[in-house]
C-alpha cells in the first residue's frame, strides 16, 4: 500500500490515542510518583482508517505463546525506558526507544517512529 499510506495510518492512529486520552484526562489519576499502562485496541478499515475499538485499563500481561511473550515483555522494557526508573534521561527527549512524545501540554510534532522493529540486539540499549 505505500510508505505514505502507512504513515499516514500510524499518524492517524497517534491522534485516536491522543484524542480519546485528552476526552478522559479528568479522570487520569495524575501524580507524578506513579503510571499507568493502556492497551489500545484499533481496527482499519480498506481505506486504512483506524477505529478505536476499546481502552484496556489493565491489559493482560499473560503471555498465550512465545510471540506474545517476546512482544508483552519488549512494551514493558520500553515502558521501564520511558519513566526512567534509572533516571538516565536528561527530561527533554522526544524519543525513547522508538516511543514517540506526542503531547506535552499541546501535540508534540516529531518524525513518528510509531511501527519500528527493533532487533534483539538493541534490547537493553538507550537511544
Amino acid at each position: 500500500h505505500g510508505e505514505a499510506k502507512v504513515s499516514k495510518l500510524f499518524d492517524d492512529i497517534q491522534e485516536l490515542i491522543v484524542r480519546s486520552l485528552l476526552a478522559v484526562q479528568q479522570t487520569i489519576i495524575q501524580d507524578r510518583h506513579s503510571f499507568e499502562l493502556y492497551g489500545f485496541d484499533v481496527l482499519f478499515d480498506q481505506e486504512f482508517q483506524p477505529w478505536l475499538i476499546e481502552v484496556n485499563a489493565s491489559p493482560s500481561l499473560t503471555k498465550s505463546n512465545e510471540e506474545d511473550h517476546q512482544t508483552k515483555f519488549d512494551v514493558l522494557s520500553d515502558m521501564i525506558d520511558v519513566i526512567d526508573v534509572e533516571g538516565c534521561l536528561r527530561g527533554d527527549e522526544t524519543v525513547v526507544r522508538g516511543m514517540d512524545l506526542v503531547y506535552n501540554g499541546a501535540p508534540v510534532t516529531t518524525k513518528s517512529m510509531i511501527g519500528c522493529h527493533y532487533p534483539s540486539s538493541f534490547v537493553g540499549q538507550r537511544y
